[in-house]
């Protein structure tokens, strides 16, 4: 009597995540260099901070390539500080301090950036 012994070989199967320049635009911070950093710019940077931090784990959950995670993972983390950054401002009440978070906004440019940059080269993202 022969044994036979399947292998079963995985097979990904590519599939397109809409991600776009669109989602992001939600995530605006409302924030610009020099203004005050008062409590609806902390409310504002919040709610940017959540959304973004729910389409990044929805994306990572997903199965994106290294280099697009690397991105997600890095722009969470810029935003993560901003919120940061600004709930301290707030809390000392010096609200006119916006070089209090001006290195985070900075940081938070730079990822945006590199966010943007990528999503513009690909029409879709597959995961």
């Amino acid at each position: 009597m022969w044994c036979v012994l399947m292998l079963r070989i995985g097979v990904k199967i590519m599939t397109k995540i809409d991600f776009t320049m669109a989602d992001l635009q939600p995530m605006s911070l409302g924030y610009e260099e020099g203004q005050d950093v008062t409590r609806e710019v902390l409310k504002r940077a919040e709610k940017a901070y959540q959304y973004f931090h729910n389409k990044y784990l929805e994306l990572v959950a997903s199965g994106v390539e290294p280099e697009l995670r690397d991105l997600l993972i890095g722009h969470d983390a810029s935003l993560e500080d901003f919120v940061g950054r600004v709930r301290q401002v707030v809390k000392s009440g010096y609200y006119y301090d916006s070089m209090g978070v001006f290195s985070v906004y900075l940081e938070y440019n730079d990822t945006y950036a590199e966010l943007r940059d990528y999503l513009n080269s690909r029409g879709s993202i597959d995961v």
